[in-house]
This record gives structure tokens, C-alpha cells and sequence, in this order.
């Protein structure tokens, strides 16, 4: 008799497929805030009950198994620390150990064996909850996705994105992306104590190498030279001590992304890039947090005109009934036109001209339901 675990093992099969159709299911969570429209639902009314069922999945999961299994990181991530304990540079000696995982359905336990070296910045290793194994760890990034959430609540429609299901699932399978994510959102929060943003971002630059990539175009698109320079010495500064343990090249590769023959990194980039459909929450974060504000610059005096040019763009390119789907890029193809003809955003932010009356067709905000 076949068994449902057979069944899915036979249409998941892990190959090119299956790897493309996990990196479009993460990036399927900006469809949510369209869905909740199509349901002719206010995005007030919606976000508690998409957070909770998100909430509740992420916890099934880390219990049962559901839907988990998708990385080794929960088991490997808090050893590496017994490799440093040991006296061995945790980029250059592997860590070795033998384990079990539940894969996407409860019931479905597999042994695996891992071989590998620490392939992130050195703090990653160190954040974690001692002594409570993958269990622990998968607990804390779904903990790190609740706290994005929260730190995105004033905008509704970034919460039903980075609040969606999928990416609750993400975080339940302990992908260590979403540590640096919700350090980051803080950082870049408005309304939290300056000394203490500086602080998480800081952490973050020691946690995972998109961090430090990701803010470092942040400061370029606002034109703060210093900001970017620290951001550099900073996450340098993270790596001199395991660059003087060495042998440096090794440790250089994997920790800077440098490409080099002897570098132990399994997948380069781009095959990386739909081998790893964590990386994917990535985008869905940046969309998240940053398309409101680009709308919001984009309806002010200084950014309209951008707009109304990548809009004509995206009509000449696209086809009338995806032009929704592209209001994203038309933004960020705005400012960066913007950005070309030397614009440089304010720290408070730009603030919509009254003039302009209210956004029509505004993606982003809430809206009354037909009744």
C-alpha cells in the first residue's frame, strides 16, 4: 500500500522543479494583501486572523514536523560553538554529527549525517537558546518572525506580507535569516531609541552576509558615504579574528563571498540563488518594509514626477492586466532614476503634498470594503 509521505516524495521530488516551485512559494507572499482584496475584506480586518493562522502553523510545525525539515541550520547552527570550544577555527575545521529530522510530514523521521564548516558571520553562532537543540532554535527565529510582524504593525499591508503563512513556515524550520531580519527592522525603525538601533544593526552586521549587503545599498541609495564605509569596517572588524587564526583564504571566501578555488562554499552564486528559497525572504522583507515608504515618496512633490515616468515605462513593457503586479518596480525604478539625478532623501522622510488629495489606486493602504 502507498503511503502518503510516498505520494508527496513522488510529486516534490528534490530537483530543479521542486527548487523553483519552493522559491516562487516564498515569494508568493505578496500575493496575500491582493487576495485579502479579492475577498473584499479590509486589511484592518484581515491581519489578525492571517497572523494567527500564520502564528499557529509556525508552532504546529516546530511540534510535529509539518512542513519542516527544509534545512539543516536548527541542528548545526548552536554546535558550531563546540568547534570553537574546542580550539578549531569553526570556518576551517567541519563540524561532524549524525542526526534526525522530521521532513514536511509528521511521522516521516530521516537519519542524516552532516560534514560542514561554518559558512556565516561569526555572532550567527552565538544567538541562540543554550542548551534547547533544534527545538530551541527553530523557537527562536519563528520568535524573530513574530517580532518583524510587530515592529511592521503600522503598516497593514507589510503584515499580511511578511505575516503570511509562508513565511511563519520559513521561520518554523529555523532558517537563521530571519535573526538578522528582525534586527534589522528594528534598526530601521523609526520610532525606536537611537542608541539601541544602533546596536541591533551593529549585531546584525555579525550575523549573516546579506545584512551587511543589504544596508550597505540602504546608505548608498541615501547617499551616506560614512554610514557605508562603517558598514564595511564593521563587518571586517567581525572576521579579523578568525582571518588571523586562518588560513585566511579560507576563511575569506566563505565569510566575504569571495570566489576562489579552494573555497568549501557548496553552491555559488547564481545557482544559490533558486537552490535556496530562504534567500527569497529577503525580497519579500525588503518589499515589506520598504514599498510603503517608496509610495509615500512617490505621491510627494519630489518623487511624482519619477513615478509618473516608470509608470509610462512599465505601460510600454507590460500588458494591461499585469501592470498591478509591477507597481512595486515602477517604485523602485523611480527612485533609483531619482537617485541618478542626484536626489538625496531627507532623515525625516519625505511627506506627501496635500495638494495631491488622496492616493487612488494606493496598494499599500487600507481601504473600505464594497458593502
Amino acid at each position: 500500500m502507498v503511503s502518503l509521505s510516498d505520494v508527496v516524495q513522488a510529486v516534490f521530488v528534490v530537483d530543479l522543479r521542486y527548487r523553483l516551485w519552493l522559491d516562487a512559494l516564498a515569494l508568493s507572499a505578496f500575493a496575500v494583501p491582493t487576495l485579502v482584496r479579492r475577498l473584499a475584506r479590509s486589511y484592518a480586518s484581515a491581519v489578525p486572523y492571517v497572523v494567527s493562522v500564520s502564528a499557529a502553523l509556525g508552532v504546529v510545525s516546530i511540534a510535529t514536523g509539518l512542513f519542516n525539515g527544509g534545512t539543516d541550520e536548527p541542528f548545526a547552527i548552536p554546535r558550531y560553538v563546540t568547534v570553537l570550544a574546542a580550539g578549531h577555527n569553526p570556518y576551517v575545521v567541519p563540524l561532524v554529527f549524525d542526526y534526525r529530522v522530521v521532513q514536511f510530514l509528521p511521522g516521516t523521521v530521516v537519519p542524516l549525517h552532516s560534514t560542514t564548516t561554518f559558512v556565516y558571520l561569526p555572532l550567527s553562532m552565538f544567538l541562540q537558546i543554550p542548551f534547547t537543540g533544534a527545538v530551541g532554535y527553530e523557537s527562536l527565529t519563528l520568535f524573530a518572525w513574530a517580532a518583524t510582524v510587530y515592529l511592521l504593525r503600522h503598516d497593514r499591508w507589510s503584515v499580511l506580507v511578511f505575516g503570511s503563512p509562508v513565511i511563519a513556515l520559513l521561520a518554523a524550520n529555523g532558517f537563521n535569516d530571519l535573526l538578522p531580519i528582525a534586527l534589522l527592522t528594528y534598526a530601521l525603525s523609526p520610532r525606536a531609541p537611537p542608541r539601541r538601533r544602533t546596536a541591533a544593526e551593529i549585531v546584525a552586521y555579525g550575523t549573516k552576509q546579506f545584512a551587511p549587503i543589504v544596508m550597505g545599498i540602504y546608505y548608498l541609495a541615501r547617499r551616506r558615504w560614512l554610514a557605508l564605509a562603517g558598514v564595511a569596517l564593521v563587518t571586517v572588524a567581525f572576521v579579523v579574528p578568525f582571518l588571523i587564526w586562518g588560513p585566511w583564504p579560507l576563511v575569506a571566501c566563505v565569510a566575504f563571498l569571495i570566489p576562489m578555488a579552494s573555497c568549501p562554499a557548496s553552491e555559488p552564486l547564481p545557482a544559490a540563488l533558486y537552490l535556496h528559497w530562504n534567500y527569497y525572504l529577503w525580497p519579500v522583507w525588503l518589499g515589506a518594509l520598504f514599498g510603503p515608504r517608496l509610495y509615500r515618496w512617490a505621491r510627494s512633490p519630489e518623487g511624482l514626477p519619477y513615478l509618473l515616468r516608470a509608470r509610462q515605462t512599465v505601460r510600454r513593457v507590460v500588458a494591461e492586466r499585469h501592470r498591478r503586479s509591477f507597481d512595486l518596480l515602477a517604485l523602485v525604478w523611480a527612485y533609483a532614476s531619482a537617485w541618478g539625478h542626484g536626489f538625496r532623501p531627507g532623515s525625516a522622510g519625505p511627506v506627501p503634498s496635500e495638494s495631491l488629495g488622496p492616493a487612488t489606486g494606493n496598494p499599500f493602504s487600507d481601504w473600505p470594503p464594497p458593502s
